[in-house]
């Protein structure tokens, strides 16, 4: 059968005489070339007749290029060699073998048809992975009329069976990896779970375990709770409201919410205070999570206590003493600053002051000229102003001119003292007591003009310190000039100068203390800062202070100020004694009480404050000795029932030594204060009993405390 001539041949074939007539050439070729798969066809002299589409875009080879040719090896190897078709076409079956080794195989269900599968690395940028199927075409009589070939990708078959094959295997070797770390894990089980017992029961923690409900019970408790609170585990174990029982008062229903809100999962944490068995109140953390078991039929609080009471104490203390850390490193980077433009202000200053005398003088020699002389008259009159105007403003100028420099040489006098550094001179052995009368010499005459009562406590045969004569005087000089200051002209002032040995801390203690009109909160917080001054319009630096907190530190010492508005103010001096580190110092409340389990809860509370327990009326004088002993107390906070002792008595004592120390009265309805024998003694404040005391601690804070 031929195709004629005037015929058109299809898309991606050519006219070739066959045996097919049009209808079912155009049947072949459209089901090939309509078809997804990659396919290509040639005749009985291997040449191609067909290249479909799908197989132009795996190969990159359009149909023009190849039909007509025997190229079809183009599309999957780099040189010319047979294709499977090829192969059937030529009648080749026994070389397939030799050009696909064991990578085919015949079809079971077409004659004359075979399967390959094999790798094309010239297919796409890294290759591909092809099985491809080739079948001879025979006429209807038999005679071979060409081959027909398909392809398909099965790169990402490939790629997935070896990506399965190599998880397989790694998945195989963790399972004897597993298999032999479960053997290690289970030999050392044993051991691991008693080193964790003998862990648990060595370190400073209780672990427990409790129910999620009721009165929360205790399950288990380690035994170091033995040796933290002095209780044995049974006591928590055998007794439902054991530990509920022990919690401060006022705590436990913070820590009972924060149980019942804790039914989620996560760590939970409370702190609060636990009486031991000794009575006294230990701060606990607690921390505890939530654990579901799989064979439990409830959830269940694991977790652990922690005695923090030390931690607490230090933290309180740090930050108590953070503004003393601060104001050193202030001290520190500005010294370096100062220097600088002290010395870069002083040069013109200089000359300013060398000048202002030589301009006096030479005013001094013309005033008169000019007053008397005519055509000085008319120029001035010209001008609008007077002869006597233009002398008297010249002398005001020239006056202002001093004022001026006076001040700026103030200024810069204070900043080289604030920024020197005299560590390399030599330290000698000194008397407070002759820096005391040598200050007095210099600022008594001008102190006495507001003060009238300038009071010395001076201890005899005080020890010496070491240190610098010259920059401790002007530390009290600073001192004595800010106490005269504060007290209002035309008021009655007293200024109390006393120096004491203070065994405790082998120390020299120097206090001055004013009457005048104190400092609020505020001020107190900053006093030591440089250039801090609440005198700016009356010719203050705010330097002062700022440089005796730098000579007191550079002498290993302590400066303190305790202050009441409308009551005064006091500056407490701690000189250390040949040199010596002073311990460090916090301000210091006191309560005094007769009630020892209230003072108990009181200093587990508060964990800086000192307690007193009265018990007879010699008490007093042990109250009063103890604020002698430790100037570090700014609060007496006293019971209104004290045993054989009046408190209303006890607190006027006190106020009358020391009256810039808050004082604090509490009882319960009715206590009042009747029987106080002085009318004239108010207390700083009142409270009833029992009061909160996390809002006493605030007020504390909120009125000031002593610096140190």
């Amino acid at each position: 059968m031929t195709l004629n001539s005037k015929e058109r041949s299809l898309p991606n074939h050519r006219r070739f005489a066959g045996p097919l007539d049009r209808e079912e050439l155009d049947l072949l070729m459209g089901c090939i070339g309509g078809s997804p798969i990659p396919a290509f066809v040639i005749d009985r002299d291997h040449r191609l007749i067909y290249w479909n589409r799908a197989l132009e875009e795996l190969s990159k080879i359009s149909a023009e290029e190849v039909i007509g040719t025997s190229q079809q090896w183009r599309a999957f190897y780099s040189r010319q060699r047979p294709c499977l078709a090829d192969l059937l076409v030529e009648g080749a079956v026994a070389d397939i073998p030799q050009w696909y080794g064991r990578k085919y195989l015949k079809s079971p269900l077409i004659e004359d048809a075979y399967e390959a599968t094999d790798f094309f690395p010239e297919l796409g940028e890294t290759g591909r992975w092809l099985r491809f199927t080739a079948a001879l075409l025979r006429d209807p009589q038999g005679p071979v009329l060409g081959a027909v070939e398909t392809l398909e990708d099965i790169t990402e078959k490939k790629e997935a069976e070896a990506a399965l094959l190599k998880a397989h295997e790694e998945l195989e070797m963790r399972v004897r990896e597993r298999t032999a770390e479960l053997a290690r894990t289970n030999e050392i089980l044993q051991r691991t779970t008693d080193q964790l017992s003998l862990l648990l029961e060595s370190l400073p923690i209780v672990s427990y375990t409790r129910n999620t409900a009721g009165k929360y019970e205790m399950t288990f408790v380690s035994h170091s709770v033995e040796e933290i609170t002095g209780y044995s585990p049974l006591d928590f174990t055998d007794r439902a409201s054991f530990w509920q029982n022990q919690i401060h008062p006022d705590d436990r229903h913070r820590v009972i919410k924060a149980m019942k809100e804790s039914r989620v999962e996560g760590t939970h944490h409370c702190e609060y205070r636990f009486r031991a068995s000794d009575q006294t109140y230990r701060w606990f953390s607690d921390f505890w999570r939530l654990v579901r078991m799989p064979d439990a039929p409830a959830p269940y609080f694991v977790g652990i206590w922690q005695d923090v009471t030390d931690e607490k104490r230090l933290r309180q203390e740090n930050e108590l003493r953070l503004q003393q850390i601060i104001q050193t490193h202030k001290l520190t980077a500005l010294g370096e600053v100062v220097a600088g433009v002290a010395h870069e202000i002083n040069n013109p200053v200089s000359f300013i002051s060398y000048n202002i005398p030589l301009l006096e003088e030479i005013w001094d020699t013309l005033e008169p000229v000019f007053v008397d002389h005519d055509a000085f008259a008319r120029v001035c009159e010209q001008r609008g102003v007077t002869r006597t105007e233009v002398v008297q403003n010249m002398r005001e100028i020239i006056h202002a001119f001093k004022i001026a420099s006076h001040r700026i040489n103030r200024v810069i006098t204070g900043l080289k003292e604030f920024s020197r550094s005299d560590e390399l001179a030599e330290k000698k052995a000194i008397q407070v007591a002759d820096i005391i009368q040598g200050v007095l010499v210099i600022v008594g005459g001008q102190i006495r003009k507001t003060v009238s009562i300038i009071e010395q406590k001076i201890e005899p045969g005080l020890p010496a310190v070491r240190g610098h004569f010259q920059k401790l005087e002007q530390v009290l000089t600073n001192l004595l000039i800010n106490a005269h200051q504060a007290i209002s002209p035309g008021r009655k002032g007293k200024i109390t100068i006393a120096a004491r040995h203070l065994p405790r801390l082998d120390a020299v203690v120097v206090a001055i203390e004013d009457n005048g009109k104190g400092m609020a909160r505020e001020t107190v917080d900053h006093i030591f800062d440089p250039f801090f001054t609440t005198r700016r319009d009356s010719g203050g630096t705010g330097l002062g202070l700022s440089i005796s907190y730098g000579l007191i530190k550079e002498h290993g010492g302590t400066i303190s100020v305790l202050s009441q508005q409308k009551v005064g103010s006091r500056f407490t001096i701690y000189l250390p004694i040949d040199g010596r580190s002073l311990p460090r110092m916090n301000p210091r409340l006191l309560f005094v009480d007769s009630d020892d389990t209230f003072l108990k809860d009181i200093q587990a509370f508060f964990l800086e404050a000192a307690t007193c327990q009265i018990e007879s009326p010699e008490d007093r004088e042990k109250i009063l000795q103890y604020l002698t002993d430790y100037p570090e107390v700014d609060w007496v906070i006293c019971a209104m029932d004290l045993k054989g002792l009046n408190s209303c008595q006890l607190m006027s004592s006190i106020k009358k030594r020391y009256p810039l120390i808050y004082t604090v009265l509490y009882g319960r309805d009715g206590d009042g204060l009747q029987g106080n024998p002085d009318p004239s003694f108010i207390p700083s404040f009142t409270l009833q009993k029992p009061f909160d005391m996390d809002k006493l601690q605030k007020m504390i804070q909120e009125v000031g405390r002593q610096r140190l």
